[in-house]
């Protein structure tokens, strides 16, 4: 590229001349080492048949403006049948060893799933996480870097919760904004109809299809 500059510009260097200079003046740029990218097979986005089969979680950012102003992070985590919200919480920094703390809470009162679907955040690739899963015989599915329309069920959550709470007011507090989850959370679930379970309310789906479970059973 320098060789053909100068030469443009009337020098009549030869190549040999041009690099000799260049080497010597120390001109030469170190180019820094690509990272490994992270490779992951591509999964069609297929919701399961069976409720809390499959679990899909994010994160999403928010300010809380009491004080200096504080940046904070929101767990969003769905069941991808019923389309459930079954933890919507904000922290002010989530390490793997607290979203394992919060999927264990949820597995108490819920049982636990087959696999978690997730992107490839920091907490969501460390080994604890991984261990984790392991421990539990849970498959932790990772989406492809930069295809969020694979985990594209949590992403519309994400959607839904910001257009229909996080931008309809400030936060002033931590424990103000949670408290405005758990509404928010309530509304979600057992309020507002969802077009992917036909117009049904996640809590009603649920419902319909435990007694439907229940009289095949019984029959």
């Amino acid at each position: 590229m320098i060789f053909y500059y100068l030469r443009n510009q009337g020098f009549t260097w030869n190549h040999k001349r041009v690099y000799r200079v260049w080497k010597e003046e120390g001109l030469h740029l170190r180019k820094r080492p690509s990272r490994p990218k992270i490779r992951r097979e591509y999964l069609d986005l297929i919701a399961p048949n069976s409720i809390n089969e499959g679990w899909a979680m994010d994160f999403l950012s928010e300010w809380v403006i009491g004080g200096t102003g504080q940046s904070v992070r929101v767990i969003n985590v769905i069941d991808e049948c019923s389309r459930r919200a079954l933890w919507t919480e904000s922290h002010v920094s989530i390490t793997g060893k607290k979203l394992t703390g919060i999927l264990d809470k949820i597995i108490e009162w819920r049982g636990k799933p087959a696999y978690i679907r997730c992107d490839n955040g920091p907490e969501f690739i460390c080994e604890h996480l991984k261990e984790w899963a392991k421990g539990k015989e849970i498959d932790i599915r990772n989406i492809q870097p930069g295809k969020p329309t694979q985990n594209g069920i949590v992403e519309r959550l994400n959607g839904t919760l910001r257009n229909e709470c996080l931008n309809l007011e400030w936060f002033e507090s931590l424990q103000q904004l949670n408290q405005k989850l758990q509404e928010w959370s309530m509304t979600y679930n057992h309020q507002r109809p969802h077009s992917a379970i036909k117009f049904k309310t996640p809590a009603q789906f649920e419902e319909i299809n435990h007694l439907l479970y229940y009289n095949l059973v019984t029959t």
